[in-house]
């Protein structure tokens, strides 16, 4: 079984260590990955939006897919070295509990980080294992899931923006195909001119600038994925015109090309 048939498009496990302080900046390149990490060792501080989230061994932490932030880490005289364990993941649809960001970035507490530090190592060594083995790995996966949800801040519920979930659920599936402004509207039984200005004003793009970001996020997904395709495989993949366009465009959302991006977001480090 292969982990996208059940609409995991990634899956990474890893533990880094450091033995120097270094920081991090990921706000012109926005996650294209979920991120549950545990801090293990060292001191962190995430830089989102206004707030400095300080992390401490013990603490565990959720970086949302898209986000942008940026982060510093050190040793101290208690840490010889900065550790966490991380696990990076993304679903091909996705699922209703990560839908448009429900769960903003955080750190979160739970009862056993023992058991949950054998739980990432469980995944991590199946993961290395031929892809039969992937039941156990979604069961593992999945397990995770089950432990940490509950123990996360879930953001306000807006009501405006479940007026337009239907048109962000189809383009979530079909970015890659066209659709018109009537289209989606008719989804969410809205008409063109008040689903139009409704969705513009909750997400900040039209639904087409949507829709493209979509494509380019997936596209960046994909690199990761399959880093030994070619940039032409990848934008004839994704139907771009061409892979000088499908370049341009990825540098405009990322603010690096896609080798760049590879080389970068490969190291995984938060």
């Amino acid at each position: 079984m292969e982990l996208n048939d059940i609409d995991i498009t990634t899956l990474i496990v890893n533990k880094y260590i450091d033995d120097h302080n270094y920081s991090r900046n990921y706000n012109n390149a926005p996650r294209p990955f979920h991120s549950i990490a545990i801090m293990l060792n060292g001191n962190g501080t995430l830089f989102y939006k206004k707030a400095a989230i300080s992390l401490f061994p013990g603490d565990v932490f959720y970086i949302p897919q898209g986000s942008t932030y940026s982060s510093s880490w050190e040793t101290d005289d208690k840490n010889s070295h900065i550790a966490y364990f991380s696990m990076h993941f993304a679903f091909e649809k996705q699922l209703k509990d990560f839908y448009n960001n429900s769960y903003p970035l955080q750190k979160f507490a739970v009862e056993n980080v023992v058991d949950l530090i054998e739980k990432y190592e469980r995944l991590q060594q199946s993961l290395l294992l031929a892809p039969e083995s992937n039941f156990f790995s979604v069961s593992f996966f999945f397990d995770i899931l089950a432990t940490i949800l509950p123990k996360m801040r879930v953001a306000p519920n807006d009501s405006l923006v479940q007026k337009i979930e239907p048109a962000l659920e189809y383009l979530q599936t079909n970015f890659h195909q066209p659709v018109s402004i009537r289209q989606l509207a008719s989804l969410c039984y809205l008409s063109e001119s008040r689903f139009f200005t409704l969705f513009k004003k909750q997400i900040g793009l039209s639904p087409i600038q949507y829709k493209n970001q979509l494509k380019i996020k997936r596209a960046a997904q994909y690199i990761l994925i399959y880093p030994y395709k070619s940039i032409e495989e990848i934008a004839n993949e994704f139907n771009f015109s061409s892979s000088v366009f499908f370049i341009r465009q990825f540098k405009k959302y990322f603010g690096l090309t896609p080798f760049q991006y590879k080389n970068k977001m490969l190291k995984s480090e938060l």
